[in-house]
């Protein structure tokens, strides 16, 4: 996943439409253990980019350049729960062509967090999704045939950050561009504080 340039807010030229989302974007440990696991699998699909796995929070689609600074606010205006889950279990959506990997249970604050961000984009007349959320990492998209059964899997994954996120065409697919990322607490009541992404 790239980074963007500067002060973390970076918007491209005047009048281009982004395809943006706010999502959760493992470190390199957990990143290292998804992809033991998706290896493990070895089925037959388009298995997700190490660069582009991620747990979507909200998805915004095409969305003017102008509107990224008020979407930029809305995010640093929102506190974000330093908080644990654990990866353990494989799902699947659209018929079994989409293969993920889950959590069995969610922390109360982050499940209250993302519908807060969900109420704050509806709020300011942003345009998003509105499915109702399910936590999943995607590790292959148009699966072929149905996955073995998964061994025990036990991957804690310590969150303390969000970020927004560009999507973006390439001849190989798609590549995340890291928009800006914003960092959680631990305790207290404040807010989520922005990380500019150099």
């Amino acid at each position: 996943m790239s980074r963007a340039d500067g002060t973390g807010r970076n918007s491209g030229a005047a009048g281009r439409r982004h395809r943006l989302f706010f999502a959760l974007v493992p470190g390199q440990a957990v990143r290292r253990r998804v992809l033991e696991v998706q290896r493990r699998l070895a089925v037959s699909g388009r298995a997700v980019a190490p660069p582009n796995l991620h747990v979507t929070l909200a998805f915004l689609g095409m969305q003017d350049a102008a509107v990224i600074p008020e979407v930029c606010d809305i995010a640093a205006g929102l506190a974000f729960p330093a908080c644990r889950v654990t990866l353990d279990h494989l799902g699947q959506f659209g018929r079994g062509r989409v293969l993920w990997l889950g959590a069995a249970s969610l922390p109360a604050p982050l499940r209250e967090f993302q519908q807060s961000l969900v109420r704050a984009l509806t709020a300011a007349k942003i345009g998003h999704d509105p499915k109702p959320w399910k936590f999943h990492l995607t590790l292959y998209r148009r699966l072929r045939n149905p996955p073995p059964t998964l061994a025990a899997v036990s991957i804690e994954w310590a969150l303390d950050s969000f970020e927004l996120i560009e999507s973006v065409g390439s001849k190989n697919g798609v590549e995340y561009h890291s928009i800006a990322r914003w960092k959680g607490f631990e305790k207290g009541p404040q807010r989520a504080t922005p990380d500019p992404v150099v």
